[in-house]
């Protein structure tokens, strides 16, 4: 089964993911969806923007492998709920969702400015983005929220699975479960929402149309040159419709 990407990721994925070619980029297909072209330069700054941590030992190629598969995901999300004719969020949700974005690149000891200019987006190119992760976001509350309703055996469940195992590898006291029963509750509402929003995107992914091409080069670390994009080899895929 695919790593589950925790969700404070997502907004950064997705500057990556919306972050517009310019003319005179020049690129490859990595990927599609839907017939809907990923091109390579969006999966290298997602790649650096993403801030998710490499697995101990884990080589150039699987991470690259895994931040192609969360862009899918991206764009399977953001199509399904386009469907709906969704809301455009208000400028108050912006401005705290761009908020959040800088202090994680900050947390990370990068300067956000500089970060966003290196990928090649400009302020309008970062907005606009994080408009469409929240479009997503605001979607996914309102089709499993109402369904993600912790019971108290899910609360036990929490607090003696994870919770309390965690506390004591780490060294620190246990607290009762009484003690900490509505964070357990939340918690449990939080694991189950997500276990929802994954069997909905493993069904997405069965019903898409998706192509993963092999990149030119055989490293992901020195992928060779650049073609432009519209003129992008095509080869078979590595991967059929899933």
């Amino acid at each position: 089964m695919r790593s589950r990407w925790p969700r404070r990721l997502s907004l950064l994925i997705a500057l990556a993911a919306a972050a517009p070619a310019t003319a005179a980029l020049l690129d490859w297909v990595a990927a599609s969806v839907n017939d809907i072209a990923i091109p390579e330069s969006v999966v290298r700054r997602a790649m650096v923007l993403s801030g998710l941590p490499r697995a101990s030992g884990e080589t150039d190629a699987a991470f690259r492998g895994r931040v192609l598969e969360a862009l899918i995901d991206q764009q399977l999300q953001y199509e399904e709920a386009l469907r709906f004719g969704p809301e455009p969020p208000d400028a108050r949700e912006i401005e705290e969702a761009m908020k959040k974005v800088s202090d994680r690149l900050r947390e990370e000891g990068k300067e956000p400015a500089r970060e966003f200019a290196a990928a090649g987006m400009t302020s309008d190119d970062v907005r606009a983005s994080v408009e469409r992760q929240l479009v997503v976001q605001r979607y996914l509350r309102e089709r499993f929220r109402p369904g993600t309703l912790a019971d108290e055996q899910r609360a036990r469940v929490e607090y003696d699975e994870r919770f309390a195992p965690e506390r004591r590898a780490a060294g620190q006291a246990v607290p009762s479960f009484d003690e900490v029963a509505e964070q357990m509750r939340a918690r449990a509402r939080e694991r189950s929402f997500d276990d929802e929003v994954e069997k909905w995107v493993k069904e997405l992914r069965d019903k898409a149309r998706i192509r993963i091409y092999p990149m030119p080069s055989a490293s992901a670390a020195e992928p060779g040159p650049l073609v432009p994009l519209e003129q992008a080899p095509r080869p078979a895929p590595t991967a059929g419709p899933r």
